[in-house]
């Protein structure tokens, strides 16, 4: 079944509905495959998509994906709401060492709604 949902997901010719049904039941599963499936789903051409598999990764609380949300926060070709929901992600994971770069995305993020999240991801 993992695999199925993996492979689900990251298929961009499946109906967005299919994509997102994989991912929620991706989100509940612990281990490397589902993580690295949505790892590589924040980088999807789908904004939306890609914006709720770093919300995925942060309910997770999985700190192996903590430096992938990095790569997604500090790259700014991503859209402002994927990089926003990695900056919550990185917050909900709630690591000692995630706060330096929430502070500097918080100084440094040209996006208003980034420096906002990594505000409120810093309380």
């Amino acid at each position: 079944m993992e695999k199925f949902l993996c492979d689900r997901l990251r298929e961009p010719t499946q109906r967005i509905s299919e994509r997102f049904r994989a991912l929620f039941h991706l989100r509940n599963l612990k281990g490397p495959g589902p993580r690295n499936a949505l790892i590589l789903a924040t980088r999807d051409s789908s904004n939306l998509l890609a914006h709720e598999a770093a919300f995925a990764l942060g309910q997770m609380q999985d700190a192996d994906a903590v430096p992938a949300l990095i790569a997604v926060l500090n790259d700014l070709s991503l859209h402002p709401i994927v990089r926003h929901e990695a900056a919550e992600a990185l917050g909900a994971i709630g690591l000692e060492s995630n706060i330096p770069l929430l502070k500097n995305s918080l100084v440094l993020d040209p996006a208003q709604e980034v420096r906002e999240t990594c505000e409120l991801a810093l309380q």
